[in-house]
């Protein structure tokens, strides 16, 4: 039903305060309820915790990162130290002292290379078998002939967090642990050195001898001497390694070369002349190649010429360097090894029935004498494998990180 007002009539009603009224009911607006309100304070509750629970898991996953960074890295540090240091070990006492030494040098760093990883002598340990007993240095050193692995512990060291401090302490603690050791004998040497040593069987070159070799023209299949090394082709080698593949029973092609020079051009090239070139720049001498330097031809660390290899691992193992710019071990070389009836004196080729590690006791000198010493411990080299059922070379091994 409608209700009738003024305005209908056609006239119109004054208020009490004299203002018109059109006439029509006026109806009040409706109010918000107050559950409502409760509604939309509980929202702006629930934001604030996600916002802080995905605050805190973004804070977790920075400091979970933090965690292995950290970790990554002190597992570089322990691998890395026991890889150098299973390197240096060659069965003698001065090369456990060497393996401390390598090993204890600062190589890396953690928390994001705001801390130095640190290796002290007695986080090192040796021993004969892969899974122990190891021993301290000292005890190693008494039976370094047989000590083939070395185990590096890095004791825990500190780094901060920041987000998970509120559950737990602010500073953690990490360490690591790595074990290296040497191969077993290799079945290829790759980097051998540019000579080859020819033997007899009367008169082998047996290791821990020490031998005077002399050079012999390229198609004399002398023993007791030494060759130059060519690349298959007859590309020579002057100085340096051979960047191939070394096995036993392989063929080596000789450089066709006569064994001196001739009385009035001792610059010609010969196998002396060659031996010079590859041997003297590691005792620090260019004056026989002139154009050779101690930066492509570094020398070897120690220089003296009067020392057994017993004395020169000694002298590594207390850090002595006779030469700043020297390299370790430039005065030990790998080769092959061959029989004098294994040599082809027609094609000037000979087949090797071993490779082996010598020391070079002193330099090439107008004599064109080698004197070198057979090591009769093994030996790491850079590069080389093992294949099952190919011939081994006993005194060549690599390193290689076990765990």
């Amino acid at each position: 039903m409608k209700v009738k007002t003024a305005s209908d009539a056609g006239q119109s009603m004054k208020g009490p305060s004299g203002a018109t009224n059109t006439g029509e009911t006026s109806v009040p607006r409706h109010r918000m309820p107050d559950h409502r309100k409760g509604e939309r304070g509980a929202v702006m509750a629930l934001s604030a915790v996600a916002m802080l629970s995905l605050l805190l898991a973004t804070g977790l996953a920075v400091d979970i990162s933090h965690f292995y960074t950290v970790k990554a890295e002190m597992q570089n540090a322990a691998d890395t130290a026991a890889l150098g240091a299973a390197a240096r070990l060659n069965s003698t006492s001065g090369g456990i002292r060497s393996a401390v030494l390598e090993a204890t040098k600062v190589l890396n760093k953690y928390d994001f290379n705001n801390n130095n990883v640190t290796v002290a002598n007695l986080d090192l340990t040796y021993a004969v078998n892969l899974n122990g007993p190891y021993v301290d240095q000292t005890t190693a050193e008494g039976n370094a002939t047989n000590i083939r692995f070395v185990k590096v512990t890095i004791p825990p060291k500190p780094f901060n967090i920041t987000f998970a401090s509120m559950v737990i302490n602010k500073t953690q603690n990490l360490g690591a642990t790595a074990t290296a050791g040497i191969s077993v004998g290799l079945t290829m040497n790759k980097f051998y050195s540019a000579y080859t040593f020819i033997e007899s069987a009367a008169a082998p070159i047996q290791p821990g001898g020490v031998y005077t070799l002399t050079p012999k023209d390229w198609n004399n299949n002398s023993a007791t001497s030494y060759r130059i090394l060519s690349y298959q082709g007859g590309d020579m080698v002057a100085t340096g390694s051979i960047h191939a593949y070394g096995y036993m029973d392989s063929g080596y092609t000789v450089a066709r070369l006569t064994g001196t020079s001739p009385a009035g051009n001792l610059s010609a090239p010969s196998m002396c002349r060659y031996a010079q070139i590859g041997t003297n720049t590691r005792f620090g001498d260019y004056s026989v190649h002139p154009g050779s330097n101690n930066i492509d031809e570094p020398p070897d660390t120690i220089v003296d010429e009067t020392i057994t290899y017993a004395q020169y691992t000694a002298k590594q193992g207390s850090g002595s360097v006779e030469r700043a710019d020297g390299m370790p071990n430039r005065r030990i070389m790998t080769l092959p090894i061959a029989l004098n009836t294994a040599y082809d004196t027609a094609g000037g080729s000979v087949t090797a029935n071993d490779l082996g590690a010598f020391f070079i006791r002193k330099k090439v000198d107008a004599s064109c004498q080698l004197v070198v010493e057979y090591i009769p411990n093994r030996v790491a080299v850079p590069v080389g494998t093992y294949s099952p059922g190919s011939p081994q070379m006993a005194g060549l091994s690599i390193p290689v990180l076990y765990k």
